[in-house]
């Protein structure tokens, strides 16, 4: 997964440093900042074809210190067909 303000991008490569070729948009918060992305791989099911992460994402339109802040976690079907670009 990759991130940048307010989206989080999913990308499959042969080994975990890649190269990866195509990434597909996943989660996308229009007004709020979302970073610190990370995979629970402890919650993961279905022999990780079933992925939960989650970040942080605050009103903020830019990573402010001791802002309110608030955690969110997303379920992930990786056989999902609208991930079948990536592979």
């Amino acid at each position: 997964m990759a991130e940048r303000t307010g989206s989080v991008c999913y990308a499959e490569a042969g080994a975990p440093v890649g190269p990866w070729n195509r990434a597909v948009k996943i989660v996308g918060h229009k007004d709020y900042n979302f970073y610190n992305v990370v995979q629970h791989s402890f919650f993961g099911r279905e022999n990780g074809r079933i992925i939960y992460f989650e970040g942080t994402f605050s009103a903020a339109k830019e990573q402010t210190p001791r802002y309110d802040y608030n955690q969110i976690m997303y379920r992930l079907r990786l056989d999902d067909p609208r991930l079948a670009a990536v592979r």
